[in-house]
């Protein structure tokens, strides 16, 4: 089976370290990013297979970072999961949402719903 590739975009360094290394565990290789403007950086470059995205970010939204990348036609189809300790927002274009803390069976479980059985 071939890689897959997961972009964890979340500013607080431990939350990002635990989703990378949980990732990682479970088959995926991980890139982080500890906000929109570093994420966009590295979607110039790397077209992920999920993304999961913490809701605050510095200086940026999750929901609004995911909304720009749904207007872009090479990412639009990126399954997203956004996550947030202060509730779901409601005009989210996310695929999934999960509050945090986040159940790790759950998180894989909103992955998985959204990926091809045989990867890329």
């Amino acid at each position: 089976m071939p890689n897959q590739y997961a972009l964890v975009i979340e500013d607080e360094p431990s939350i990002r370290r635990t989703v990378a290394i949980f990732l990682r565990g479970i088959g995926f290789e991980t890139l982080t990013a500890p906000d929109a403007p570093s994420a966009r950086r590295l979607l110039e470059y790397i077209r992920p297979d999920v993304i999961i995205a913490d809701e605050r970010l510095p200086g940026e939204t999750g929901h609004a970072l995911i909304d720009d990348l749904r207007e872009r036609p090479e990412l639009a189809p990126t399954p997203v999961v956004l996550m947030s300790a202060y509730g779901e927002p409601a005009d989210h274009r996310a695929d999934e949402f999960l509050a945090k803390p986040f159940d790790p069976d759950l998180l894989e479980l909103a992955i998985r719903r959204h990926l091809p059985e045989n990867g890329k």
